[in-house]
């Protein structure tokens, strides 16, 4: 097994203020087809990298839900 770059995608780092929590969460993120992404659950830091096509470019709209699936903070960035 070889570890590798994968040019196909690129990564976009968000962040948020973690406030008092300090469980788990999972930061989504809205495509152009509407359609929910998300990662796997980590710590609650206040920052993330999320992953898009190489090719894409417009607006996300970012979730950060606690481990009840409650949103915690959210915004729109833009990806270029």
């Amino acid at each position: 097994m070889a570890v590798t770059i994968n040019v196909e995608r690129k990564g976009v780092e968000v962040n948020w203020e973690p406030g008092d929590s300090t469980g788990m969460v999972q930061v989504y993120a809205q495509g152009l087809d509407g359609k929910w992404h998300n990662t796997a659950e980590m710590p609650n830091d206040g920052k993330a990298v999320l992953s898009y096509p190489s090719d894409f470019s417009g607006e996300s709209l970012v979730e950060v839900r606690d481990e009840n699936g409650e949103v915690l903070d959210s915004g729109t960035i833009s990806v270029g």
